[in-house]
């Protein structure tokens, strides 16, 4: 009776652990990562490149915000942060993102214009 009763307390425990374990690996999700690694974490501000265009045209740059709008193809993207909003171009760089509309992003690209207004040519997607 007691070697059942241990080895009901072992299973017990085993299916604990186990089950923990399970659920511990649930809440960390690697990032969805598209085109090129991102190189630098440092972040720029969308309101710096729109405000200080010219002293960001063709610098790599590193943004972090929310999409806002996607092409039905995904190889572009509006991306905001807390203070504005910036096109992000990824066709140039020949990749494309799922849609992702309202998730959070981390792009690296060169800052270009487009009809006299800074954007982004993407080079690589962290999707969060």
């Amino acid at each position: 009776m007691r070697n059942k009763r241990t080895i009901n307390n072992i299973l017990l425990v085993l299916s604990i652990l186990s089950l923990m374990l399970a659920l511990s690996g649930c809440g960390r999700k690697e990032a969805e990562k598209y085109g090129q690694e991102i190189s630098d974490y440092t972040i720029t501000k969308v309101d710096a490149i729109l405000k200080e265009a010219g002293n960001f045209d063709g610098k790599t740059v590193t943004l972090e915000g929310t999409i806002t709008r996607e092409c039905p193809t995904g190889c572009w993207f509006n991306l905001k942060d807390q203070a504005a909003e910036i096109y992000v171009d990824l066709n140039p760089s020949a990749f494309a993102i799922p849609q992702k509309t309202g998730k959070k992003v981390v792009v690296e690209g060169k800052v270009s214009a487009r009809n006299n207004q800074p954007i982004i040519i993407g080079t690589g997607v962290e999707i969060k």
